[in-house]
Parts: C-alpha cells; structure tokens; sequence
C-alpha cells in the first residue's frame, strides 16, 4: 500500500524526502560562526547540532584574553568587598601587619597568645590535611597566616563602615526640609567627607550599603488608602470602604500577611520588587508592545546628520562604549545630590536581555554576547561590536558593517514582500504571552535553523532597526507624534518587543529608543540614551554635510551574517496573523506629542517656582483640571516615584488625587471664587503633592504595600478582598515624569533637548501621560489613549492641558500688574 502511494503520489513522496534532506543539515557557516564567536567570549564549547556534536577550542590568545577579563572581574569583586576601603591601603595593611608579625620576638600575643594558637590549629586542620605543613618554613607560615588574618580584619572594618552608612542612609529628613537644618547639614557632611572621599567608586560599590526597603505599618497604608480614595467615593461608598477597611484591619490575616512581609524585607533584598516583577509583568498573558513597552525620542529640534548609516554607526559605537563601561563597572554610581546613592542594580540587565515568553509565565534570560542584531527591509543580520581584545569597533568600522547590509539587501540578497513572513517577524512579539510562547516551542524551537537565527537574535546586545520611514523635519508636534507612534510601536511589525530595548534609527537620520518594562523602570534606559545622545553631540563625529569625519581603511572587522529563517506553512500564517493583529491594535491607539513653550505663549518650571510650587505637583493639579473638564470627573491618578534610594528599589505609586486636589478642581472654574483664594488653595494642594510624593520615595506609599499584602494573603490563604477590591480601581488616569538631566554631560546646549518619552494607557477609558519639564521655558508632554474608548481623544486632551496651565498662570497677577500696583 505504501508502495503504491508513492506512485500514485510521487510529487508527495518527493517533497517529504526533501524536508527530511533539509532537516540533515550539516554545520551551517551560520551555525558554525556563531558558535565560534561564543568561544571566542566564553571558553571551549560543545553545541549538539542537527547531525552531531560540535567542539570548538578557542586560540590561545583568545584563552588569554577570556582569563584576563575574568582576572578583572575578579579584582572588582574585590574592590567592591573592600569598599569604602581603597584597595592601596587594604594591601598596604597586609604589608605591614606581616612585617610586625614576622620581626616579632615570639613572646608577645601576636605569636604565642589565644589568637595565634586557634590561628596555629586551624592551620594544622587544613593545612596539615595534605601533608604540607612540615615541608612549609615557619616564617612563610607565619607570612600567610598574618596576611590571611589583616585581610579578614580589613573586611570587616569595611562591613562596619557599610552598615555605618546603611544606618546614616536611613535618615530620610533632608527630603522633607525646606531649609537645611543642622542636622542634615552634620549628616551630609559625614556622607559626603567619610564615604565620598574614596576614589573612583565602582558602579555596584554602594549596593551593599544601601538601606532596605521599610514595610510600613498596616494602619499607616489603610490610613493612607483611605485618604486618597476619599475625593473619588460619595459619602455613602466611602463608609462602606471605612468599614470594611476596619474589619481587615482587625482579622487575623492581615496580620499574618504582614508578618510575612517583615520577615521577608530581612531575608531578600527587596519586600515587593521581584514579586512585582513576576507578577505584575512576567504573568501578564496581555500583548506587551502598547500596553507595556515605551518609548523614547531623540534630540527635538535638530538631526545631527541625515546619514542614516552614520547615524545609526555611532549610536553603535556609544552604546558599546556604555556596555563596556558596565562590564567593567567604570560607570560612576548614581546619587541624589551627589550624596545619597541610588540603588544600580537594574543596570545589569540593561543588555543581551530579552523576555522569553511562556505558555502561564514569561522568563529574563540574560546573556553574555558582544553582537547586535540588525533589522533592514525585513531580513536580520548579526554585527559584531566588539574586536578579539573587547575593546568597541571604531564608528567607521560599525559604518561599513552597516553600509554592506544596505548595499546588499536589494542586489546580492532579496528583500522580502512587504507581506511576507520574513518582512513581520517582529508581529509574533506583540502577540498575547501565551500564543506567542506556543508558536515559538511548537514551530519555532523545533526547526534547527530559526532556533539558531532566534537565539542570535535574543541573545544580542539588543536590537538596532534601520528603519526606511522617516519621521519628518522635526520641531513640531506633528512630526514629535508621527515619531511617538513609530517608535512605539512601529506600525505593530517592526518591533522586537522581548528585548531589553531596541535603536530605530529613521531614513532621516533621526532615532529613538523603544524599550521592555519588566527588567527595569525608564530612568536606566533614559540614563544609557542621555549618555548616547550627549557624547554624540560633544564629540562632533559628523561633517557639516552629515558624514562621518573618520574614515576607515582595510579590512571589514567582521562582515555581517544574514540570519535565515524557514516561515512556510503554518508558522508563515501565523506571523501573517499575529501582523494584523498588531496592526489593529495600532490603529486603535491615538497618541499625540506637544510642548508648552514660552515662545508660543507657554511656560516651563522656571515660572512655577517663582509662585513657590513645586513645578511637579502644579502639573499634576492643571492634569486634574484638564481630566475634569475633560471627562466631567476626577479620575484616579497615577504618577510613578522611585525608590532607588533602598536596595533593588524600583517604584512606587503617587495618589495623586488628594482632598486638597479635589478642592482646588472644584473652586477652580466657579468665578465666585476669587484668585486670592484660588491661589491660596493651589498652594496647600502643591504642598500636600510634594509631601505625597516624598513618602512615596522613602518607602511609606501605598500601593506596594497593599500589593505585597495581596500576594502574601493569597500564599496563606487569608481573607484578602479588602485588598482586591482596592487595586482594582482602575487608574483611568497614568502619568509619569522623566527628569531632563540623568547625566552631568548635559549643559545648557538647546541642541541636547529632547521631548523626552511615552508609553499607552493603563486603561482603556482613560489616559496615559508622560511629561517632561525641560528647562525654565518649555514642557513636553506626551499623550495616549485608544480610539475604541470613544470618549477619549488624545488631541483634544492636550489642548485642555495647555489650557489649565495657561489658566492656572493667569490666577497671578502679570508683572505690568504688580508694578502698576505699587504706584501710589
């Protein structure tokens, strides 16, 4: 019968064959190269391929060169144990401790005391094991013994400084102070002058120091709690939550669940951050590329060269730059003040990170690799920033990588069909968690050359897409949104959304950042770019014309290697699928960039502070107003603080609706009221703003305590739906600020100005707002919403913001006014 089948059928019988020849693969030179580079990085490696094992031995040089970096790292571990001690003074204590010991006469405590005999008898138990005591001499005994003990000594001095400045760090008054007092003044000082004083501290030397993240006290949160939903309840529902609150309070869970959370703030580094992590991100089915993944823009109003090559060759060869510096942990340690350092643990995974989906839980694997992968016209390339000695690929170098793909993709390689499955990978990211995990175990995993393209891919340092649509002249809010909208999410095909972040870099020369949320909060990846765009801008590397100045000659370090994939069948259509569904989801989203700028009538932060507000909390109150008149309600708003200032510390949630809030909003359009009193009440607003947002950095907010509170009752099974109840009101209202200045590169120069970044809506009936206070005359901000809502409109809902703002300006009186006043 199957004899027959053959004959009737040969075309079948013919095509099963040649699958099953093209599952025989032999090493591919992809394949091949690619574990040659993992050699080169990682030592000796054995890789099971289709047909066989492969051993490949790296060269001597490159087994010299993978010892001397773990030498290295090995040295600032030691560093790093040794802080805040230099290393000079740890050996130089060493020297001399062993020259006393061994010049003594025998007699004193040093040789014949309690100390020296344990010290003696722990040497004969270890020691004395392999025999090797008596064939020692007495002195070189002697020499080790001294060293083996001023180094435990030293470390232990050093442990004790740490927790010294762990305990100084715990004070958290100066955040609260209008004017210094004393007290902070003593404080600072000792910080600075003790702790400080020591040269060039690695990037994780503080980590250790850095004070634990307090659980607040139950009736504190529900108190608070309390508070903040109050403006947002009528009468009759906010004694229902009174009452149930009482009864939480009192029941035998809710202490069980905080008893849970201390002790476990004093076994892991952080009471909340991974459960944060796991469950908030990492077990969310929901499509990350709009309702996680943000974005961030490049320079405002200028291109520094329309290059794109260029352009995109020295982002490549800053951000290597970056990396090296963190794999050497040469990046200064960020602090507040240049005092208070904050928590660097999240820099670790800024690179070859990538958020590998799962069918109830997605994974962070982090990898150790020194390539980027490249996206052009569809087809993926690998480039390798790195030369054998670790040391970044000079930008003409990276130029020429780059300018090969370009001149390739079209002539030697074909560019995929627009439609084609090769041309939307990326849609399969943007895909529901689960669906996404499936395609890639089911049909990915199982084809050995797409297994080996994808783990080039996710494996890299991240991703960098040469994008051929360009994003316009900039200097305007239409082309600020036209680069919002691609940068985000690309038109749902074009972003790789599982990795740590990916470059665009337009036909335009223009670039942005589009980044994943679960590994790490927006000011690390703000941080990484400033650096980028600042040392772009500092260096000068273009001519007037937008070419590079350098030039290069010789060889190609490393030509760049097409990555293949096989997306026939039934893995092609789901690609195609998974590209209308992102597409849908992109067409639903309606985001919109503006500035309020002096120049066209506007103001910045500059003008909030002569009215002594804080320029934050008169934001938050003019975004209230502009809600209201909005959408006819207030709305519970969400602004994110960090709280880096605590070890693994990432953020915490400002309430930003207060009973002060809501008594501005309602006076604020009733001309009945006067400015005086207007003003009167914007003030206590803005205070209470600044004192909510200060207990949020220091650990006493809300919202991640009720969180932890959650998942601890649902581990023990406690009665927690008090708790449910309250982290289910949604936040129709989502709102954070990027600081301008994340680096002391940045000047005054109007050409480092960005308008900063944005992500989508928490909500699907409200907004999502990102804001930025450049400098004393101009604010950015960005707004999103979806279009499906049909109450919402993100242009609309920008001008009511500039409207607030230019009403909440016009309670002052003019400066004509004040002079016109004083006149007799």
């Amino acid at each position: 019968r199957e004899r027959a089948g053959v004959l009737k059928n040969p075309d079948a019988r013919m095509a099963e064959a040649r699958a099953a020849v093209d599952n025989i693969r032999v090493v591919g030179s992809l394949q091949l190269d690619a574990i040659s580079n993992r050699a080169k990085l990682r030592g000796v490696q054995m890789h099971g391929v289709d047909g066989g094992v492969v051993i490949v031995i790296p060269s001597p040089k490159a087994l010299n060169r993978i010892l001397a970096r773990n030498v290295v790292g090995l040295y600032n571990h030691f560093v790093t144990a040794c802080w805040p001690a230099p290393v000079w003074l740890i050996m130089a204590s060493i020297t001399a401790l062993i020259g006393v010991v061994v010049n003594d006469d025998g007699g004193s405590w040093l040789r014949s005391g309690p100390v020296a005999s344990y010290l003696w008898d722990l040497d004969e138990r270890f020691v004395g094991l392999m025999g090797l005591s008596s064939l020692l001499p007495i002195y070189f005994r002697i020499a080790y013994l001294a060293a083996w003990c001023s180094l435990a000594l030293m470390l232990v001095v050093a442990l004790l400084q740490r927790l010294f400045m762990r305990t100084l760090l715990n004070y958290r008054g100066w955040m609260y102070e209008k004017k210094v007092s004393t007290t902070t003044m003593i404080w600072g000082a000792l910080l600075k002058g003790f702790f400080f004083g020591q040269r060039s501290p690695l990037t994780y030397s503080f980590q250790s120091a850095l004070p634990r993240l307090p659980v607040p006290t139950l009736k504190d949160t529900i108190t608070g709690y309390l508070r903040t939903v109050k403006p947002l309840l009528s009468a009759s529902e906010y004694a229902k939550t009174e009452d149930d609150a009482a009864v939480f309070l009192a029941s035998g869970g809710a202490r069980k669940c905080q008893a849970i959370l201390v002790l476990k703030s004093w076994l892991t580094g952080n009471y909340v951050s991974d459960w944060w992590e796991k469950y908030v991100y990492l077990r969310s089915r929901s499509s990350i590329l709009i309702g996680s993944n943000y974005y961030g823009l490049g320079y405002a109003y200028h291109i520094p060269s329309s290059n794109q090559t260029a352009r995109a060759a020295v982002l490549l060869h800053y951000y290597s730059h970056f990396k090296d510096m963190l794999d050497s942990e040469r990046l200064t340690p960020t602090t507040m003040r240049g005092a208070v350092p904050i928590c660097m643990r999240q820099y670790e995974r800024l690179f070859c990170l990538t958020r590998e989906p799962g069918r109830d839980t997605d994974i962070l694997r982090h990898h150790d690799s020194v390539h980027v992968a490249v996206q052009y016209k569809g087809t993926w390339w690998r480039v390798d920033c790195f030369t054998l000695y670790k040391k970044p690929l000079a930008v003409a170098h990276f130029k020429r990588q780059l300018d090969f793909i370009v001149s390739a993709v079209g002539s030697s390689v074909a560019a995929p069909s627009p439609t084609s499955p090769e041309a939307n990978l990326p849609a399969l990211t943007a895909l529901n968690r689960t669906r996404w995990a499936e395609i890639r175990e089911d049909m990915f995993l199982r084809d050995g050359v797409n297994r080996l393209s994808l783990e080039e891919l996710e494996t890299a340092m991240f991703v960098l897409h040469l994008d051929e649509r360009s994003t316009g002249t900039l200097g305007n809010p239409d082309d600020w949104s036209t680069a919002g909208r691609l940068s985000l999410h690309g038109e749902g095909n074009t972003r790789w959304c599982d990795k740590s972040f990916n470059i665009c870099v337009y036909s335009n020369g223009d670039a942005a950042v589009h980044a994943e949320h679960s590994w790490a909060d927006a000011p690390v990846i703000a941080h990484a770019w400033e650096w980028v765009l600042c040392k772009e801008v500092l260096d000068e590397p273009y001519t007037a014309d937008g070419k590079l100045k350098e030039d290069c000659t010789g060889e190609m370090f490393d030509k760049p290697v097409r990555l293949e994939w096989r997306l026939g069948g039934e893995l092609g259509e789901a690609v195609l699928d998974a590209a209308k569904f992102a597409k849908e989801m992109c067409d639903d989203l309606d985001l919109r960039v503006d500035v309020h700028d002096s120049n066209l009538g506007g103001y910045g932060k500059g003008f909030c502070k002569k009215q002594r507000c804080g320029p934050d909390a008169w934001i938050q109150l003019a975004l209230q107003i502009a809600y209201t008149r909005d959408m006819g309600e207030l709305a519970l708003t969400y602004e994110s603080a960090a709280v880096r200032i605590f070890n693994e510390g990432r953020t915490e949630t400002i309430r930003s609706v207060s009973i002060e809030s809501k008594a501005l909003v309602d006076m604020f359009d009733d001309p009945k009221v006067a400015n005086e009193d207007k003003i009167k009440a914007l003030r206590i607003a803005c205070d209470k703003h600044q004192s909510t947002s200060r207990d949020a950095s220091c650990g006493r907010g809300v919202d991640r305590h009720l969180f932890g509170l959650y998942v601890a009752g649902q581990a023990i099974s406690a009665d927690v739906k008090f708790i449910k109840d309250a982290l289910s009101i949604p936040f129709k209202l989502s709102t954070s600020q990027i600081p301008q200045r994340q680096t002391n590169l940045r000047g005054e120069d109007p050409k480092l100005l960005s308008p900063s970044g944005g992500f989508g809506p928490v909500s699907d009936l409200g907004y999502g707002v990102s804001y930025m206070m450049a400098d004393d005359a101009r604010t950015f901000f960005h707004v999103s919403s979806k279009r499906t809502c049909g109450k919402t409109d993100s242009k609309r809902f920008m001008t009511a913001i500039k409207k607030a703002l230019e009403d909440i300006k016009a309670l002052f009186p003019t400066e004509e006014a004040k002079h016109e006043a004083k006149k007799p």
